[in-house]
């Protein structure tokens, strides 16, 4: 469930056109909420020059439990947005961050302080990899 967690980081910032078009054309995804869906194809043509943005959540700009409220009203942004908020395995956890702000955050800066205190390989130690499944050869 930590991956859940680091998901609501998904409260701040927005995603390009490209990540998210496949969910709206040619058909909106049966899971947005029909006016997002129609807002975001105002934002993003299917053949768009240029890659536009749009928001992650409602407030892209607080770091809040808005991602989760939006989650569960279809308004979730990203394919994995939705499929949380859909599964059965974490629906329950979804459901309890848009309700309760607080439980948000505790998990979170639990979930973010395990996160931060691996320790990084650097140099001939580790690698950047290309592919995340398979070392670089």
């Amino acid at each position: 469930s930590c991956n859940l967690i680091i998901e609501g980081a998904h409260t701040l910032g927005v995603s390009h056109c490209s990540n998210f078009v496949n969910r709206l054309y040619p058909f909106p995804d049966p899971n947005l909420d029909g006016l997002f869906a129609n807002n975001l194809r105002a934002q993003c043509p299917p053949a768009f020059p240029v890659d536009g943005v749009a928001p992650l959540d409602t407030t892209s700009l607080v770091f809040d439990n808005a991602y989760y409220r939006d989650v569960t009203s279809g308004r979730g942004l990203l394919t994995i947005d939705s499929e949380l908020g859909l599964d059965p395995n974490t629906a329950p956890i979804v459901q309890t961050f848009a309700t309760s702000p607080s439980a948000f955050f505790n998990a979170f800066s639990s979930a973010f302080i395990k996160l931060a205190s691996f320790q990084i390989l650097t140099g001939t130690d580790g690698e950047v990899r290309f592919n995340c499944h398979t070392t670089n050869n």
